[in-house]
């Protein structure tokens, strides 16, 4: 199935016959991400109303059914991530701050204040051990995933950093970012 988020919704396609499966209500705004979790059976939103509200949604794929909701931001959430056991949820926007809430009771487990502009793109590793995290003036940093911990700094980048993801075994981070370069 292919996940695209839309203004109010996400839309979940056949990726061979285009039909369109489901439609996913965001009522919260725009979807900023749209991801699926490492198993395939969970469904993550992140957006809301720029300047005003921020969540992140996880829908179970076989229901469509709410299973979490985290944030109370109060501005869009730009980014998020879930952990592959599913026990943390990381969110990033324009409050430049790092968020890593418990799935299991939505409390915030920690807040990583490292960044100087805005988080746009992060990502756990495969195996859940380190959360990366890039913002708008591309800064990288890599994060003890369960601690918090401060793992690697990475420069290179010279303009915001748009994407990134893991290889399989986990021992290998790309990320793009609007200079133009793909970094690993």
């Amino acid at each position: 199935v292919l996940a695209i988020g839309a203004q109010r919704q996400v839309l979940i396609h056949h990726t061979e016959t285009l039909a369109l499966l489901g439609i996913l209500s965001f009522s919260e705004g725009f979807p900023h991400t749209v991801r699926f979790s490492r198993n395939g059976r969970l469904l993550l939103a992140s957006g809301g109303r720029g300047g005003m509200s921020g969540c992140v949604v996880v829908w179970r794929l076989a229901d469509g059914r709410r299973v979490i909701e985290i944030g109370g931001e109060l501005d869009a959430v730009l980014v998020a991530d879930i952990t592959a056991d599913q026990s943390q949820i990381a969110l990033g926007g324009p409050s430049k701050l790092v968020k890593v809430f418990d799935t299991g009771t939505g409390t915030l487990i920690r807040t990583i204040k490292k960044h100087t502009d805005w988080v746009t793109a992060l990502a756990y590793s495969p195996d859940g051990v380190l959360l990366a995290t890039g913002n708008r003036a591309g800064g990288l940093h890599v994060w003890e995933a369960y601690g918090g911990g401060a793992f690697y700094a990475l420069a290179g980048h010279d303009g915001q950093v748009t994407a990134m993801s893991w290889r399989d075994d986990g021992n290998v981070l790309a990320s793009a970012s609007e200079d133009g370069t793909i970094r690993l």
